[in-house]
């Protein structure tokens, strides 16, 4: 009988050990995946946003060619100089009369 109570005793701390164990390492995976600077969530976060950075990047190197090719084009085209200082501008030659047309709702 002594044997079977101090077996029971030495298994039930093992069992508590081994809980407690299981439960530590559960709690620290718990903050490594899901707090902190390099958690799992602050990655997919940081990925998002790496991600909409790019697109951001693309658009804005388009604008920027369209820019240039704009800016290439006032430097040499005086049809499209014209045509921006009319419309643009409401600018018109010497002699010249401009008639606005409204247009009734």
């Amino acid at each position: 009988m002594k044997n079977k109570r101090k077996k029971s005793k030495n298994s039930n701390g093992k069992n508590v050990l081994r809980l407690l164990t299981v439960a530590g390492a559960v709690v620290i995976i718990y903050f490594l995946f899901f707090h902190g600077p390099r958690s799992v969530v602050q990655y997919i976060r940081q990925t998002s946003y790496k991600k909409q950075l790019e697109k951001d990047i693309q658009s804005l190197e388009k604008e920027k060619q369209q820019l240039e090719k704009e800016a290439k084009r006032l430097k040499t085209d005086m049809d499209y100089i014209e045509k921006i200082a009319r419309e643009k501008y409401n600018m018109k030659k010497k002699d010249e009369k401009v008639y606005k047309i409204v247009k009734e709702k």
